[in-house]
């Protein structure tokens, strides 16, 4: 089974596979304790060893920040609900890369895939690789489509990570919609922003307009929780951390975050 496949291939991997423990009390399978203090390395080699191996580890250097925060909370939330966005359709070693990631990585993880290329859904669905996942389609910068999402999955993601269209409108209306969606003390990690600037991802998509882009409206968050003059936005706000590296960046949400701030709110209209 996926469970008993995941352990062997930690086991390939030189993973201490006695630490999984049984927990008699939950019966939930605790991943291994290096989670929390080599989660770079063991996403790395995890990455390394998935055929096809996600551009993640190669064109990228994510294992920084998932090593660093994905690893350590799905150690803490085993039963962790994740959307991703992006199935890796339009990639050159074809769909599926990250899930076959995931499924080894977090095997008890409630996995939700959000792909733009229905045809492609379709093509791969009822296949091994998409077993256990589960599927949503459509524009990701469209708010009524990220709202039917929110719908068929129930929202309350413990983690989103949008390796989607890289256009900024489609990042931030996604964005927009989903970090309500989030649990207090879950967290949203945003790839590929390194091609923000570049004319061809600033198409306007309502409400978003071709001026947003995405790392700069970061940096508005950063100020707040930097500046001592933004004390009372700091305080009203859901953001307890903004973590960035080369290319992209994951935000915290507060443990005691309100959904219905009125610092959130504010930036939402």
């Amino acid at each position: 089974n996926s469970d008993g496949d995941s352990t062997s291939r930690h086991r390939r991997l030189g993973f201490l596979s006695q630490k999984v423990l049984y927990d008699p009390r939950t019966t939930v399978i605790k991943p291994p304790l290096e989670y929390l203090w080599n989660g770079k390395n063991i996403y790395y080699q995890t990455a390394l060893a998935t055929d096809p191996t996600p551009d993640k580890v190669t064109r990228h250097s994510y294992q920084t920040m998932y090593g660093r925060f994905l690893l350590p909370y799905y150690h803490q939330n085993p039963n962790m609900k994740m959307l991703e966005i992006g199935l890796g359709c339009n990639m050159n070693y074809g769909p599926g890369a990250s899930v076959s990631l995931y499924k080894t990585l977090f095997p008890q993880a409630e996995l939700w895939e959000a792909e733009f290329v229905e045809k492609c859904v379709r093509q791969y669905q009822g296949t091994e690789m998409m077993k256990g996942i589960n599927v949503l389609t459509g524009d990701q910068g469209d708010y009524g489509t990220v709202d039917a999402w929110i719908s068929k999955s129930g929202g309350n993601f413990d983690v989103v990570i949008d390796d989607g269209g890289h256009q900024n409108c489609q990042i931030w209306n996604s964005f927009m919609k989903l970090w309500p969606a989030v649990k207090p003390g879950g967290l949203y990690f945003i790839e590929d922003m390194e091609v923000a600037r570049h004319g061809k991802k600033r198409q306007a998509q309502a409400p978003c307009d071709s001026n947003v882009i995405v790392p700069e409206k970061l940096k508005e968050m950063f100020d707040v929780l930097i500046y001592e003059e933004f004390g009372q936005q700091r305080s009203e706000s859901d953001i307890e951390f903004i973590f960035c590296q080369a290319d992209a960046c994951v935000l915290g949400k507060k443990l005691d975050a309100d959904p219905a701030s009125v610092w959130w709110n504010k930036h939402k209209a």
